[in-house]
């Protein structure tokens, strides 16, 4: 499921394709919800050379004391096409030609992923969750994939738990 989606995204060579390949692996590989993966701003998210990034979640429904949570997104340098490190990389590329990619924001502030303008430009907002929803379902349904439209943010989160456990993975 997960290796047909990026590929049907626009070019990774384009802003609009990069922010997608990664927000799709990144949330994939940290099993984010689709607010969390919204609410990401680009000082929460930390390259670790040779192994992937480090997440830090603020803000998730479940922590109402507001501790946060780091999470691991390991790098697939097998697969450069579904690695979340190059993609993420990829995307920052874009983020940091200049001020209308950012909204005036410095390089630890601002969202990690934002929107784009009807001429394709990035707006420097962070994106609504829903448009995660709409780019998740839009992925399922551009690749193909059956019953696409049963897929929808959360599809990220769940299906890392069920491509770990069709792996033998204890999830318990």
């Amino acid at each position: 499921m997960l290796r047909l989606m990026p590929a049907s995204r626009p070019s990774p060579a384009t802003p609009l394709g990069a922010r997608d390949r990664a927000l799709l692996l990144v949330g994939f590989g940290a099993a984010l919800r689709r607010s969390e993966l919204a609410w990401l701003a680009l000082g929460e998210v930390e390259v670790v050379p040779g192994c992937g990034l480090r997440v830090l979640v603020r803000r998730c429904m479940t922590d109402q004391r507001g501790a946060g949570q780091e999470l691991a997104v390991w790098a697939n340098p097998g697969e450069l096409g579904l690695c979340p490190l190059a993609a993420l990389e990829a995307r920052l590329v874009f983020r940091r030609k200049g001020p209308e990619s950012t909204g005036g924001a410095s390089d630890g502030e601002g969202p990690l992923f934002v929107g784009m303008s009807k001429a394709g430009r990035l707006t420097g907002q962070g994106l609504p969750d829903k448009a995660v929803w709409l780019l998740v379902k839009g992925a399922a349904e551009e690749a193909e994939l059956e019953s696409w439209e049963r897929f929808s943010g959360h599809s990220l989160r769940a299906g890392l738990a069920t491509a770990a456990g069709e792996a033998g993975v204890d999830l318990a």
